[in-house]
């Protein structure tokens, strides 16, 4: 994708086409996948957990057969990832860490492969399990920071616990983690740290994209190669609900879609936290500006963390951002974007009574309202004008509300997918963003 062929390929077509396939075949494929996960090897169990039309004898024992292989891939990850920890975290010195990740990132692969073997049902169950949370539920739990977003965005002091280090490629790689800031979403935060091996100036806290999981799919979907590779050490965090913090019986990031208007809600109000706590570790542990930053999803939360870090401890507050693909309508993004509309998130909404200014009424707690907490001129947006996921008609209003600089907004004739995968090509973004940071 970086070569000439790379000019063709990442145009809006290509955005069409991986639309599609997203929709009617790696996101079926995952939701029987994580169906097979909760059900173990009972297809009985599987049936309830993904209903479909009732399979021929024959089609079933093929279904059983790819039951037992998922299963069995699926243990084999889990013992590479209980020894990935044991030897990453025991800082006595037990065991290869390069050995460790390495099994542990063929194994991920390989269970992860194994949704591909689901193909033959992918039409029988819809992309996401929708279990939308109805608004009279949301106002419960969320109104009372309706009129104050900024108290439920306020990071908390984490003690951030950093695994042993090894090197691959030139690059020194590590590993943080530590509680949850938030009780909607539990468990433990994990980051990814890659450095330069010869050294780095400055850090970015880089978020990735809904459904996107680089941790357990080997080297193929990480963001820092071309940061680091300009000499920046990068913090690439798991979103909530993705990778390890992937609850059992859904795939990658299905909750923020399937929880409506209050999964979003829940996924911003853990992830925005989060992005402080690395930012304040991030200081600790280098003289150097920190940035934050992120692609359609990613970009989404670290926007929102930019909007309220004025008033975050100073230790938290980031210098610098860039958003990949984004928008501040997430009305329009959940309610008329391409990826809500190729999976019936509408009508999902609808069953659960919500309607257009139900869900407008919550932009304060999803969408970055007032003013960024930062210079404008330290901010990059690259935006993509044929974006129909996060659209690009508010993703450019969003620009000229924050008053981006025209040498900060980087657009280009592509699509959200094409945008991003087209860093790749181009990296002016990045470029620009090294330049603020040196500046």
């Amino acid at each position: 994708m970086a070569g000439p062929l790379g000019g063709l390929v990442l145009r809006p077509w290509f955005d069409r086409m991986a639309l599609i396939m997203m929709v009617k075949g790696y996101f079926p494929t995952s939701r029987l996948w994580a169906a097979a996960e909760a059900a173990g090897d009972d297809p009985d169990r599987f049936f309830i957990v993904a209903p479909m039309l009732r399979l021929p004898a024959k089609e079933k024992d093929r279904l059983v057969g790819v039951l037992r292989l998922a299963s069995a891939a699926r243990e084999r990850a889990k013992q590479a990832e209980d020894a990935w920890r044991k030897t990453l975290f025991d800082h006595a010195g037990a065991g290869d860490p390069v050995e460790a990740e390495t099994w542990r990132r063929q194994a991920s692969f390989a269970s992860m492969a194994t949704r591909t073997k689901f193909q033959p049902w992918r039409t029988r169950v819809p992309p996401v399990k929708f279990e939308t949370v109805p608004p009279h539920l949301a106002e419960r739990r969320f109104g009372a920071f309706r009129e104050q977003p900024s108290d439920y965005f306020l990071p908390v002091e984490s003690t951030v616990e950093v695994s042993r280090s090894l090197v691959r490629k030139g690059v020194v790689e590590r590993w943080l983690c530590f509680d949850c800031p938030h009780a909607d979403v539990g468990g433990t935060v994990w980051a990814h740290v890659f450095e330069p091996e010869e050294g780095y100036d400055h850090t970015v806290v880089m978020c990735h994209g809904v459904g996107m999981e680089a941790e357990m799919w080997n080297d193929g979907y990480h963001m820092a190669p071309p940061m680091v590779a300009r000499g920046l050490r990068v913090i690439e965090p798991e979103a909530p609900w993705h990778s390890r913090r992937r609850p059992v019986g859904a795939h990658g990031g299905e909750p923020f879609m399937a929880r409506g208007i209050v999964g979003a809600m829940e996924l911003f109000g853990s992830h925005v936290r989060e992005i402080g706590s690395l930012v304040a570790w991030a200081r600790e542990t280098s003289a150097g500006k920190v940035a934050v930053g992120g692609i359609s999803l990613g970009a989404l939360n670290s926007q929102l963390a930019i909007n309220h870090c004025a008033s975050w401890p100073d230790a938290m507050q980031p210098d610098a951002a860039m958003f990949i693909t984004t928008t501040d309508r997430l009305d329009e993004v959940a309610l008329d974007g391409a990826f809500a509309k190729g999976f019936s998130a509408m009508d999902a909404l609808e069953e659960a009574r919500w309607d257009r200014d139900a869900v407008k009424s919550w932009m304060p707690l999803v969408a970055p309202m007032g003013e960024p907490g930062i210079d404008p001129y330290r901010i990059v947006m690259a935006l993509g004008t044929a974006d129909t996921i996060t659209p690009y008609r508010g993703g450019s209003a969003f620009a000229k509300r924050w008053c981006i600089p025209p040498e900060n907004l980087l657009e280009s004739w592509q699509g959200h997918f094409s945008k991003a995968i087209g860093l790749t090509r181009n990296p002016a973004p990045i470029d620009r963003l090294c330049a603020i940071l040196r500046s």
